[in-house]
């Protein structure tokens, strides 16, 4: 199918459901291709709302794309970011106002922040969506931590999709299954990710997941020393002692803690980079805790080698300029915002510590390939011998393969044949 009669089928798609989702991971292809759906449908509408988190409205070549692709109705359109119409109720009536007073063409970029039901953003931007006039969901990916991760997409986009509510939606297509270690969780079928493709189909105006990346995967495994043994075991009945029952999140934060900084793990961090370096390569590295920080910083682990930081708390521009010109390593940890975070100088990432958040993961390939350009990553995974990285392994593992489905089905041709 040639790229005209693609746009042709997405225009007159979006006319007929006044809505869609384009899922493009090149951030000028994505903002390009939006802002051409959205001034075909111009005369139609007042005003043009353009909601994305906070990290990409303040950064310069994000606002510089959208400038440039919007030559003619700047002036008609408002900016909010997801994290204003959540805390700020000015912000949230403001938009309310406009929604009830005016036709507006609503864009949502990385309408993936907007999968939690329960937060406040979601329940708030769902509440107007069906007072837009178009509404549009911009996405570098479908889903990070599993199936449900669609579900307040596709209500955003209309309600008379699914017509079922998230619990109905969890029992239909996410039956509960219970893992190695009797733990109930609700996981996807491939046959059930294809018939949630099946509603969203028609919406899928456009997809671009850029050039793969040749990755490299290394994965080292290591056992704990006989005291750093005796010392987990002794500090997991000290933290559960008089506990009657617990938050399973709140274990895993104290359990990781807990061995995160052993002995084996630390000689390998040592031996992997100072190799990096010697190959006249730069590596991230990313690690969960501040402690971990802490502790790289005060006990001058890498010695003769070049580090910098990139936390929540630092300078970005400051810290990505520091290792682009002078650094051999960035610590970097899960979570931070790293929008623009252009890496192409690096292809190396290190994760020291692991993570159930399988989109945090995403996002540091995401960092060393902002442009869609197909290139060569070694990826280093850390894991220590326990039961709890087994289970982080496997979780990890499930989303992995849930993500490249759905990916593999909206890339299929079909897709656009609706």
């Amino acid at each position: 199918m040639d790229e005209q009669k693609t746009k042709e089928q997405a225009h007159q798609r979006l006319s007929e459901l006044k809505s869609g989702i384009l899922f493009i991971n090149k951030i000028n292809k994505k903002i390009e291709t939006a802002l051409a759906l959205v001034a075909a449908k111009l005369k139609d509408v007042d005003f043009v709302v353009w909601i994305a988190p906070a990290g990409f409205l303040a950064t310069k070549m994000y606002m510089n794309e959208i400038k440039k692709n919007n030559r003619t109705f700047r002036h008609r359109i408002y900016f909010y970011s997801i994290e204003s119409i959540s805390a700020s109720d000015e912000k949230y009536l403001e938009l309310y106002n406009l929604t009830h007073n005016f036709k507006i063409f609503c864009v949502v970029d990385e309408s993936i922040t907007i999968k939690n039901t329960e937060a406040g953003r979601t329940q708030r931007l769902l509440s107007l969506s069906s007072h837009f006039a178009y509404r549009l969901i911009l996405s570098s990916i479908p889903l990070a931590q599993g199936l449900i991760d669609l579900y307040s997409q596709i209500e955003f986009m209309s309600s008379k999709i699914l017509r079922m509510n998230e619990k109905q939606f969890g029992h239909i297509f996410m039956p509960f299954k219970y893992s190695n270690y009797l733990v109930m969780r609700r996981w996807s079928r491939p046959e059930d990710e294809a018939k949630v493709f099946e509603y969203m189909k028609p919406y899928v105006l456009g997809y671009d997941f850029g050039e793969k990346l040749e990755i490299t995967q290394n994965d080292y495994y290591f056992d704990l020393t006989p005291q750093e043994e005796k010392s987990y075991s002794d500090e997991k009945i000290k933290f559960l002692q008089n506990k009657e029952q617990v938050v399973f999140m709140d274990v895993v934060q104290n359990f990781q803690r807990m061995y995160t900084l052993s002995n084996n793990k630390l000689q390998k961090l040592q031996e992997l980079v100072k190799k990096i370096v010697e190959q006249g390569e730069k590596a991230i590295v990313y690690t969960k805790f501040l402690d971990e920080l802490t502790f790289f910083k005060e006990s001058r682990f890498f010695t003769d080698i070049n580090c910098v930081e990139l936390t929540g708390k630092t300078n970005k521009k400051k810290a990505i300029k520091e290792f682009e010109r002078h650094s051999d390593i960035m610590f970097c940890t899960y979570g931070v915002d790293k929008f623009g975070l252009d890496m192409q100088i690096c292809n190396n990432i290190i994760y020291f510590s692991q993570t159930f958040n399988y989109k945090s993961k995403i996002e540091g390939l995401e960092s060393v390939n902002s442009k869609g350009i197909g290139r060569h990553v070694n990826i280093h995974d850390f894991w220590v011998k326990t039961n709890l990285e087994q289970l982080i392994s496997d979780n990890l593992e499930r989303k992995k393969n849930v993500l490249s489905n759905v990916c593999r089905m909206i890339s299929k041709e079909e897709a656009l044949k609706l």
